[in-house]
């Protein structure tokens, strides 16, 4: 990558960052299911959220304000687009990990099982299956590899609001306005064995998904859809 290239992904990174933390700290966030959560820490395996790609930039600004944004492993993509967001997650306190599948294979399989093995030493993470590219709510390979591997409790998010911008894309990536009611859904944990058949097991998250999101619609006040 150039020096341009460097120095204008770490300006979108910055911008990024910004966005998300005037958001963690104006929202009005409304949020059921934490005793789900403790259900997933009780469970003493790693935890991996997962959520569909749409609504990932108010999960990062609700991790911000909840969480412990230090704790999390972020899986990033290989391309350009990695770069940015490498960026913003490392600003929140994350670190990320790149994963080029459109690259060399072996580099990728190399950063996946960096992630695994973070997961196994006490680190969280988090992963939309329908994405980078989609398409929208069609769960990949990757998320079910990435549970059965780390032995991970699946914690399924729903997240909306109606005070928000809907960018015209594939997956209708979800931008919140600052002060806006956000409504946070947490589904009931999914332990993943690493025997698990993973064509079930990526219908059960995908029904897990559209349950924890449809349940966020419905108390932000909108009409579910898919």
């Amino acid at each position: 990558m150039s020096g341009i290239a460097s120095t204008w992904s770490a300006i979108q990174g910055y911008g990024l960052f910004l966005y998300g933390r005037s958001l963690s700290a104006t929202g009005r966030y409304n949020v059921e299911g934490w005793e789900y959560l403790e259900q997933a820490r009780q469970s003493d395996r790693p935890i991996l959220w997962s959520l569909w790609h749409g609504q990932m930039m108010p999960f990062m600004a609700f991790a911000d304000r909840f969480l412990n944004p230090r704790e999390f492993v972020a899986v990033t993509v290989g391309d350009e687009r990695g770069d940015t967001l490498s960026a913003f997650s490392s600003r929140l306190g994350g670190t990320p990990v790149r994963v080029d599948m459109g690259g060399h294979p072996f580099a990728a399989g190399r950063a996946v099982l960096r992630v695994i093995k973070a997961m196994q030493e006490g680190s969280q993470s988090v992963i939309a299956p329908d994405g980078p590219d989609g398409p929208a709510f069609v769960p990949k390979a990757g998320v079910a590899f990435l549970a059965r591997k780390a032995r991970a409790t699946l914690l399924p998010v729903g997240i909306w609001t109606r005070q928000a911008i809907h960018l015209r894309r594939w997956d209708r990536y979800l931008l919140p306005f600052p002060y806006a009611r956000i409504h946070v859904v947490l589904g009931r944990p999914i332990q993943v064995e690493r025997e698990d058949d993973q064509n079930m097991l990526l219908d059960r998250i995908s029904h897990a998904l559209h349950e924890a999101r449809t349940s966020a619609q419905l108390r932000a006040g909108v009409q579910p859809w898919r």
